[in-house]
């Protein structure tokens, strides 16, 4: 793992990966590509379960899917102990700018300000408003790592690797979770595809218990060949 560790890997004591060479035996395991839970996780585990991503009290809370995927962290601990943990993260999220771009005006992203109406203000308080924007957007978007990604069916993922809780390294951009998690062992597996409203949990039937068992999580069993609940 020689890629610079952005701020927020760094801070969760995590790493780029040099290359996909840790998620290659995922496509493998994988069924058609779709909206079904054998195409979020692998096939071949001995249970399976999905969840809602979003709290079912608030989903457009300010802190989006975190509670739930902490949640669901506090569960895995147990099933992971101190090994390293594997994570994948779409390359086509906004907020991502390549080497070399500046990240207040790289592609993906855009800063504007606005007034309340007949307020007018001047070019100069526009022009410092709007400089102000691009400096708190710069902060939050994550340069690519300079490594080729995982490619699965069509989609490709930045991969990192680190302790469990390092999933959540880029909770700042709270809609948009790692949509592969796993530990070196392979035990379990986590799959949240883009745009999804579950996420699928695979593992051993002790772990898939558990996860069924926590409250916070809403969890219910599932196979394979169930379908998630997508965003057309």
């Amino acid at each position: 793992m020689s890629q610079d560790a952005p701020p927020h890997l760094a801070a969760a004591g995590a790493a780029w990966d040099d290359g996909p060479e840790a998620g290659r035996w995922i496509a493998d395991r994988l069924g058609p590509f779709g909206t079904s839970v054998g195409h979020a996780v692998p096939r071949g585990y001995a249970a399976y379960a999905v969840a809602p991503l979003w709290p079912e009290e608030d989903p457009q809370a300010d802190d989006g899917c975190l509670p739930v995927i902490e949640a669901m962290l506090d569960t895995l601990t147990r099933f992971t102990g101190d090994q390293s943990v594997h994570c994948g993260i779409w390359e086509g999220w906004g907020w991502w700018y390549s080497r070399g771009e500046d990240p207040r005006t790289a592609p993906g992203m855009g800063a504007g300000v606005s007034w309340a109406e007949g307020d007018e203000p001047t070019q100069d308080e526009i022009d410092r408003a709007l400089a102000d924007a691009r400096e708190r957007l710069a902060f939050d978007r994550v340069q690519r790592p300079d490594v080729a990604p995982l490619r699965l069916p069509e989609r490709a993922y930045h991969l990192w690797t680190g302790p469990l809780r390092s999933v959540t390294a880029f909770s700042h951009q709270q809609q948009d979770p790692p949509s592969l998690i796993w530990p070196e062992d392979r035990s379990w597996f986590v799959g949240a595809p883009i745009y999804t409203n579950e996420i699928a949990i695979a593992g051993t039937t002790e772990l898939v218990d558990a996860v069924v068992a926590d409250p916070r999580l809403s969890a219910s069993r599932a196979s394979p060949d169930d379908a998630l609940d997508i965003d057309d």
